[in-house]
């Protein structure tokens, strides 16, 4: 039955407390049930989830909660109408879990490329410096080298986010970085959380598909900057977005960190770090940070400008937790790219191969350029390989098969994720882009086309294999088969010592 309508949070926290079983959690997901649980009856776009209250109730719910209005199945399960749940559902799991994200140092970071090295760079960091940091986000959930069990979603939903931090806080993490993304901030799945430290990294074309307009989409990211109880922004001032972002945090009286690798002024108020004498050696990118009157000198072993903004990012985000700057610049020299991100694959007489998951033109565009001066160095040709995602922003890909023939030697054109679209459609567009500069070569079959560059590309050259990144499977019309791009390069090599041609 339905109990009365409560609208007072401590009220529905004492609901929950007295159904929910010892060590029973919030679920969204009624397949995820256990004995125990409280399942959450979220209404979406074209279905209301208490229609699955027999589902969860059979593995042993031991409770309800839904949306004021529902229609409920008789006798289902005990249960209690939330108004505005989805809104309040953030804070209702953050108060049943007791505020796990308080009892830890909270750091979001929020952009369309960069989140994921961010994230991942600063939990290193922070570990290495005596802080158990967890890195939350596309990837999954890691606190060290281990594999934290999380939603694959960039950014978890509001129940199960504050779960999670849960398990952290038990498991001994005394920070986190998570990923916060667009569509996470507007659905309101980190409500709740107490956030110290938000970073933009940058602000380019995506999910144009779900938010409209590049206007909705930086109102999105913003979200994140006008967060209760923030206590700094680091923020990445060479992106217009940025200054924007700058300007809101100032006016907040939030301390703001204005990061630059373009030389670019700090606003007024903010305090700026600032790289300079940036150069790309063989074993990653060198270059001097000025942070409050003293430079230091850093050598990365990461790939590309973008990265080096992205380590501002990391360093300012350290020290406004009250890391000291001297131990931050000198730990960056550790870090190494995540699974994915401009992961290096080689073996001796063949092409340098880097995966990467930038699938969007601004992206493609800044992964491309950080392999130039890698195949200059070497004397050899630049090989792109890649493709766009079905069901996604249809508009970006002649821009980014544009993108890759001017920047590239070579380019192969192949399937992404095709999910319910036609892979031969999406290449086409992909392709249209590409012949405005020269003819290109599409072979649809990801495997085919990857093993088919590796295989005729020169010792000397680079080979780029672009889109998925550390994804280990292809969405083809609802099934994910298991591919994995590292897998299909070191395939290929061995195709290529073989003696094998395409």
């Amino acid at each position: 039955m339905t109990e009365q309508y409560q609208v007072d949070g401590q009220a529905v926290l004492a609901w929950l407390r007295s159904r929910a079983k010892s060590g029973g959690q919030l679920r969204l997901d009624s397949r995820e049930i256990a004995p125990g649980d409280i399942f959450i009856a979220l209404k979406g776009a074209k279905s209301d989830a208490v229609a699955f209250a027999p589902v969860a109730a059979a593995r042993g719910a031991a409770g309800m909660l839904h949306e004021m209005g529902a229609a409920l199945l008789p006798d289902t399960l005990p249960s209690l109408a939330v108004d505005s749940l989805r809104e309040r559902l953030g804070f209702i799991a953050s108060g049943f879990y007791h505020d796990p994200s308080s009892r830890m140092m909270g750091i979001a970071v929020t952009g369309t490329n960069g989140k994921t090295s961010t994230s991942h760079w600063i939990a290193r960091l922070l570990s290495a410096l005596g802080h158990p940091c967890a890195a939350i986000g596309t990837i999954g959930c890691f606190l060290g080298s281990e594999k934290i069990p999380s939603p694959a979603l960039t950014t978890p939903d509001a129940a199960s986010a504050q779960r999670l931090f849960n398990d952290l806080v038990s498991r001994g993490a005394t920070a986190f970085a998570i990923e916060a993304s667009s569509i996470g901030l507007e659905q309101g799945r980190l409500s709740g959380t107490a956030i110290h430290t938000a970073i933009f990294t940058n602000l380019t074309r995506d999910h144009l598909d779900y938010h409209g307009s590049m206007e909705n989409y930086e109102a999105a990211k913003a979200i994140l900057f006008d967060w209760p109880r923030l206590k700094c922004a680091v923020i990445n001032v060479d992106d217009p977005a940025g200054r924007r972002f700058a300007a809101k945090t100032l006016g907040r009286g939030v301390r703001t960190i204005a990061c630059t690798v373009q030389d670019a002024e700090a606003p007024q108020g903010a305090e700026l770090m600032s790289a300079r004498n940036i150069r790309a050696a063989s074993d990653g990118m060198h270059f001097d940070v000025l942070w409050q009157g003293a430079t230091y000198s850093v050598q990365s072993r990461v790939v590309g400008l973008f990265n080096v903004s992205n380590l501002l990012g990391v360093a300012a985000a350290a020290i406004s937790l009250g890391m000291p700057g001297r131990r931050v610049f000198e730990a960056l020299a550790g870090l190494e790219p995540p699974a994915g991100r401009m992961q290096t694959v080689s073996v001796e007489g063949a092409p340098l191969c880097l995966v990467d998951y930038s699938h969007t033109p601004d992206a493609l565009e800044k992964a491309i350029a950080a392999v130039r001066p890698i195949a200059r160095a070497r004397k050899g040709r630049i090989w792109t390989v890649f493709g766009a995602g079905g069901d996604r922003d249809k508009g970006k890909r002649p821009i980014m098969g544009e993108i890759a023939a001017r920047d590239s030697d070579e380019v192969v054109v192949t399937s992404d994720n095709p999910r319910s679209e036609d892979p031969a459609v999406i290449a086409d567009e992909v392709a249209e882009g590409a012949r405005r500069h020269r003819p290109v070569e599409v072979i649809l079959d990801r495997r085919e086309a990857i093993i088919a560059a590796v295989c005729r590309a020169d010792e000397a050259d680079v080979v780029l294999v672009a889109g998925k990144g550390h994804e280990d499977y292809q969405e083809i019309q609802g099934v994910k088969h298991h591919f994995d791009d590292v897998e299909v390069i070191r395939e290929a090599f061995i195709e290529r010592k073989t003696g094998g041609s395409r």
